[in-house]
């Protein structure tokens, strides 16, 4: 009786092993682009992020980005760290990201850091797979500029070459 209450137990634990390895989602590769250390161009760095949908994905690279990687002495930090200063949603194969003033207000002024910043956005997000666009709305409305540059009523689509 102990041998089949104990094979049970094993069959059970193994089997509860195979399920719980089995439940993990895989993960998927995605390009960060973040500036140089001369702030000249954008470099990718590639990470991997759990596979879910084109929204939680464009959630987790746009957190990345935020964060940074100041740590890493070949590139440079546009975007400021200030939580939420970013929000974004899909929707079919475009991606809508919200920017509140209070980035636009603590970005370093200049054309060329101004095209750097909406570019690492745009590359960044449509590595993700089902992403091909991105359309900006800063505080919520579409506006003729973020810093006075790029006419941000327009639909983006990456530029690898910036």
């Amino acid at each position: 009786m102990k041998r089949i209450i104990s094979a049970v137990v094993i069959m059970l634990t193994i089997s509860t092993l195979f399920l719980s390895c089995g439940s993990e989602k895989p993960m998927v590769g995605v390009k960060l682009y973040f500036v140089d250390a001369q702030m000249l161009r954008l470099i990718p760095l590639k990470v991997y992020i759990r596979d879910s949908t084109p929204q939680k994905e464009a959630k987790i690279v746009l957190d990345e980005l935020i964060r940074g990687r100041d740590d890493n002495p070949k590139i440079r930090r546009l975007i400021p760290d200030i939580k939420n200063c970013m929000s974004v949603k899909t929707d079919g194969k475009m991606a809508y990201v919200n920017i509140k003033s209070k980035m636009a207000e603590n970005h370093p002024d200049g054309r060329d850091l101004e095209i750097l910043t909406i570019y690492s956005i745009v590359n960044s997000l449509t590595s993700i797979d089902g992403i091909d666009s991105v359309r900006f709305t800063i505080d919520g409305k579409r506006q003729k500029d973020f810093k006075g540059f790029i006419d941000m009523r327009e639909t983006f689509i990456p530029d690898y070459y910036v």
